[in-house]
C-alpha cells in the first residue's frame, strides 16, 4: 500500500480542500477566486517574467494590469452589447413563441399549450416567470442570494480589493507553495509526489488554457458567422454556445437549435437556413483541426466523464459544484493513471517472477 502513499496524499490533499471549500463557501471563496486567476494567468505572468528579465514582482503586477484591462473590456464593450441583446431577445420572445405556435399548427393541425404563456407576456413578467420556474435550483438560488452573503455590496466590495491582493501573492509565491505542501509530507515520497504534481500541474493547465482558446474561437466565429447570415442576437448566441462548448455536445446545440429557430421563423428564408447550417458545420470542422494545436494529447477526457462530474457537481454542491467539476475531472485523472500504472507494473513484475 505504501507504494501509492503520493497518489493517495494528493487525493486525500484534493478532496480536504474541496469539502472545506463547500463548508467554509464564504471566507474561502474570495482564496478560490484568487487561485484560480492566478492559475488561468499564469501564463501571461511567465511572459512578463521573460521581458522583464525575471523580475518576479513587477511580472506579477504587470499581470494585475492585464487583468483589469480585460475586465474594463468585459464591462464597457462586451457586457453592455450582450444585455442590450439579451434583453431584446427576451421582449422578442413572446413574438417568436407565437411564430412557433403558429408554425406548428400550420404544419401539425394543433396548438402547443406550453408556448401559450410567452404570447401575452412582457419583460418583466417573463423574468418574474423564468425566475419563479428557475427558484428551486442553484442558479435560481445564486440569485436570491446576490444580494446577501458572499455576493452581498460590502462583500463585493471587500473582494474587489482582496481577491487581487491574494492573486498578487499566489503569482509570487507559487512555487514556495508548492515547496511548502511537498515539505509537509513524508520525505520518502516528497520526490515522487513533486512529479505527480507536475503531471496534474500540466494536465489541468492544459486544459483549461486549450478549453478557453477554444471557447474564444467558437464564440467569436459563430458570432461573426451569423451576423453575416443575418441572424438576430448573433453575439448573444456565439457568446452562449462559447461558454457553454467547455461542456461536451452542449456548446454546439445550444447555438445551433436557437439559430436555425430565428433562420426559420424570423428570417423565413431557405438562405437563412443554410447559412446557420454552413456557419455550424465549418465551425465543426475548423474546431476539429484547431483542437489538436491546443490541447495536449495528455487531457485527452472522455465527454461522458466529463458530463458525469458536472451532474454530480451539481447535485451535490449546488452552482459552485458545476464550477469546479471539470477542473476536478481534470486533476482526478492523471492521480489515477499513476495509481493504474503501478498497479499494472505489480502485475507485471508477479508475473515475470512467476
Amino acid at each position: 500500500m505504501s507504494k501509492y502513499l503520493p497518489e493517495l496524499y494528493l487525493f486525500a490533499t484534493v478532496l480536504t480542500l474541496l469539502l472545506l471549500l463547500f463548508i467554509l463557501e464564504q471566507p474561502l471563496l474570495p482564496f478560490f477566486i484568487a487561485s484560480i486567476m492566478a492559475y488561468v494567468f499564469y501564463p501571461v505572468f511567465n511572459f512578463f517574467k521573460q521581458i522583464t528579465g525575471g523580475k518576479v514582482r513587477l511580472s506579477a503586477l504587470l499581470t494585475l494590469f492585464a487583468m483589469f484591462l480585460l475586465l474594463v473590456i468585459m464591462l464597457f464593450v462586451v457586457v453592455p452589447t450582450v444585455v442590450e441583446q439579451m434583453q431584446s431577445f427576451i421582449t422578442y420572445l413572446p413574438i417568436l413563441a407565437a411564430k412557433l405556435d403558429s408554425f406548428f399548427y400550420h404544419h401539425f393541425g394543433k396548438h402547443w399549450s406550453f408556448l401559450h404563456p410567452f404570447k401575452s407576456m412582457n419583460l418583466k413578467e417573463l423574468i418574474k416567470e423564468v425566475y419563479s420556474k428557475v427558484g428551486t435550483i442553484p442558479i435560481g438560488n445564486l440569485i436570491s442570494r446576490f444580494f446577501s452573503g458572499v455576493f452581498s455590496v460590502i462583500s463585493i466590495a471587500i473582494n474587489i480589493v482582496v481577491v487581487p491582493f491574494l492573486t498578487y501573492y499566489f503569482l509570487v509565491d507559487s512555487k514556495k507553495v508548492v515547496d511548502l505542501y511537498i515539505s509537509l509530507a513524508p520525505v520518502s515520497i516528497q520526490e515522487e509526489l513533486r512529479e505527480l504534481l507536475s503531471k496534474v500541474h500540466a494536465s489541468l493547465s492544459n486544459y483549461l488554457i486549450g478549453q478557453m482558446g477554444v471557447a474564444i474561437f467558437v464564440g467569436v466565429y459563430l458570432a461573426l458567422g451569423l451576423f453575416f447570415v443575418g441572424i438576430k442576437y448573433s453575439l448573444l448566441i456565439g457568446l452562449v454556445a462559447g461558454i457553454l462548448n467547455m461542456i461536451p455536445y452542449v456548446g454546439f446545440f445550444s447555438g445551433l437549435i436557437p439559430a436555425l429557430l430565428l433562420a426559420i421563423l424570423d428570417n423565413g428564408t431557405l438562405e437563412a437556413v443554410l447559412g446557420v447550417l454552413f456557419v455550424f458545420i465549418t465551425e465543426v470542422g475548423l474546431e476539429n483541426l484547431i483542437y489538436p494545436l491546443v490541447m495536449s494529447r495528455t487531457t485527452g477526457i472522455n465527454p461522458i466523464l466529463i458530463i458525469l462530474f458536472i451532474f454530480v457537481g451539481g447535485y451535490l454542491g449546488g452552482f459552485l459544484g458545476i464550477v469546479v467539476a471539470v477542473p476536478l475531472a481534470v486533476i482526478l485523472i492523471p492521480i489515477f493513471e499513476s495509481f493504474l500504472d503501478k498497479k499494472r507494473g505489480v502485475a507485471v513484475a508477479c508475473r515475470g517472477n512467476g
